[in-house]
């Protein structure tokens, strides 16, 4: 067909051109195929490369040498063990029973794990001079009189002697501090902080006067007479 016989059809024109665009496209799908086909997928990439780990990797050994050191075991406390806190908790004017202390605190774990009412026990580490004692207190109390009625008709199992009564707060000073973080008190202040400056108080209005009848103040005249009939000035 040549182009003066395309002339006059516009349709062959336009066949021609979407023939050329086919050709093209085909030709770009073929191109990619082929450079496809020649670089490996990013899946088989991986698959074929297994990466090797060492013994020691992340230990870094040679920046850290390694040492003898063995952790202690952690304190294993018993249910009814209470810090510092529990005692302060417990009221500034409660009164309890001292049941039994001992420098062994698996000696009173195996005496509170005995008691069908150990829930009503407690137990917590007291600093005598060089050495730490465990004490075992049961109940609170409201009077000194409460807790010897109960100290006089419960069973407590011991061998010889009564539970003594004592006061909560008579052993917060002698609990050492386990846990600094809760027991200790914070400071007085923060560093540097400076202290708020208060506000000066505003002062009191003094009441106006109240006026008399007839008075003129400033802010007040009095009402001039108007009338609508007299001639403008």
């Amino acid at each position: 067909m040549t182009y003066e016989e395309a002339d006059g059809r516009p349709w062959a024109i336009a066949l021609v051109v979407l023939l050329s665009l086919l050709i093209l496209d085909m030709s770009a799908i073929a191109l990619k195929s082929r450079r496809s086909a020649a670089e490996p997928a990013i899946q088989d990439v991986f698959l074929k490369e297994k990466p090797q780990f060492t013994d020691d990797l992340g230990q870094l050994n040679t920046l850290v040498p390694l040492t003898d050191y063995i952790a202690p075991p952690p304190e294993r406390h018993g249910p009814q063990y209470r810090t510092a806190d529990w005692l302060r908790a417990q009221g500034g004017m409660a009164w309890t029973l001292q049941v039994m202390q001992a420098e062994d605190e698996e000696l009173v774990k195996e005496y509170l794990v005995k008691r069908a009412d150990k829930e009503r026990f407690a137990y917590f580490a007291q600093r005598e001079e060089a050495r730490t004692v465990y004490v075992v207190v049961y109940g609170n109390y409201v009077t000194r009189e409460l807790a010897m009625g109960e100290a006089e008709t419960s069973d407590f199992g011991l061998t010889q002697g009564l539970p003594a009564p004592a006061k909560f707060t008579d052993y917060i000073g002698r609990v050492p501090v386990l846990e600094p973080a809760v027991d200790a008190p914070p400071p007085a202040r923060y560093g540097d902080v400076p202290e708020p400056v208060a506000e000066p108080e505003a002062e009191a209005l003094e009441p106006l006067p109240a006026e008399a009848d007839g008075a003129v103040t400033p802010d007040k005249k009095p009402a001039e007479s108007f009338d609508p009939f007299a001639p403008a000035p």
